[in-house]
């Protein structure tokens, strides 16, 4: 019973860490039309951005669409002054051809991300 309760406790520390994240770390947006992340393109509609931070200094941005499709991208912190701007959360997306191009996450905690694989 001992075992038991002490997996029971350690599952719920576990569970408990993961939903930890603060606001800052969440936002959700509307794409007018398609957007490509990475060579993924996610579809018009709202999107949810969360942001995943591992043991390493690697940050992974998942963006999840309300049609569920999910993609997780590498991507690495701004400074201060590179993420600096209003106090509203934004994202900041480059055109590729005909493409809109996901290139920056911007929170209004004024951390922000760029996206690894974006040129």
């Amino acid at each position: 019973m001992k075992i038991f309760t002490t997996v029971c406790c350690a599952a719920l520390a576990f569970g408990s860490a993961i939903y930890a994240q603060s606001s800052a770390d969440h936002m959700t947006v509307h794409f007018d039309k398609p957007v490509m992340v990475g060579e993924t393109k996610l579809p018009a509609g709202d999107c949810d951005i969360r942001v995943m931070r591992g043991s390493s200094d690697t940050t992974i941005l998942v963006l999840r669409s309300e049609s569920g499709r999910t993609i997780a991208a590498l991507a690495s912190h701004l400074t201060d002054d590179e993420a600096a701007g209003n106090d509203n959360a934004s994202i900041i997306l480059n055109r590729r051809g005909d493409d809109l191009q996901l290139s920056r996450v911007l929170f209004s905690d004024h951390s922000g991300y760029q996206l690894s694989n974006v040129e």
